[in-house]
């Protein structure tokens, strides 16, 4: 079994029209062939959702996430030149583990959206008798 997480990152550019260079980026440093059921492209960049993972630093494939995430925060704490042109960085990453107060989430980027969150809800499961 293990302990299971719930992981999710997003890594994107604050323009549309910067879109090419951050797919080429992450095409060139982030572990697609690894975690290519767990990527979706969106018009700025892309998603990485993951549900009931062990998800442990020991891990080669973790390993592999964890060194494209330092390479692109360096990227998105280079900052942007005083151009309107440049591209501006941001990164979001949530983990949700199974205990109520495991929760690691880092929003990184002078244009970070937050577009990630955390709900939560209460539910009630009962049968009802008649």
């Amino acid at each position: 079994m293990g302990y299971r997480s719930d992981v999710a990152a997003v890594f994107y550019v604050s323009k549309v029209e910067h879109f090419p260079l951050i797919k080429l980026w992450l095409q060139e440093n982030f572990p697609m062939d690894t975690f290519h059921d767990y990527i979706r492209w969106f018009d700025r960049g892309m998603v990485f959702e993951e549900d009931g993972t062990k998800w442990y630093d020991d891990y080669d494939e973790v390993k592999a996430f964890n060194e494209a995430e330092r390479k692109f925060l360096e990227l998105v704490r280079m900052g942007a030149p005083n151009s309107g042109d440049a591209p501006v960085f941001a990164y979001e990453f949530m983990r949700i583990g199974e205990n109520y107060d495991d929760i690691e989430d880092l929003q990184d980027g002078v244009e970070c959206e937050y577009l990630l969150n955390v709900t939560r809800t209460i539910t009630v499961d009962t049968q009802e008798v008649t």
